[in-house]
């Protein structure tokens, strides 16, 4: 019955332990995808990351030491979570992964 409670992640968005549990160990076993580097989280990479969210769902974000100079991973992943409209999964060291469900074929042509 507890793996039925709801839990938020960084952002307020509930999850179900259990699911993100499963996404966290999900998390572990990528690789990362997405290198931040000295340039920051410009709208180049935010359109990459939302591109990879569509196919994939969970995407991997490593920065590069170069890009840590002005901000925190933390603030990273703020900013390319809410600007592709995603949860944040998981941050560890410099590497942070971000989750969006996907939207089915089906689905979009309802809309």
């Amino acid at each position: 019955m507890w793996s039925e409670e709801e839990i938020s992640n960084r952002e307020g968005a509930p999850f179900e332990k259990r699911k993100l549990r499963g996404l966290k160990s999900r998390s572990r076993r990528t690789e990362a995808t997405v290198w931040i580097g000295k340039d920051g989280a410009s709208e180049a990479l935010i359109s990459q990351v939302e591109n990879q969210l569509k196919t994939r769902e969970l995407v991997k974000v490593k920065i590069q030491r170069s890009a840590l100079r002005e901000f925190e991973t933390n603030d990273f992943a703020a900013r390319v979570a809410g600007s592709t409209d995603s949860s944040i999964i998981e941050i560890i060291g410099h590497t942070f992964t971000v989750y969006k469900k996907r939207t089915t074929q089906i689905m979009q042509e309802k809309n």
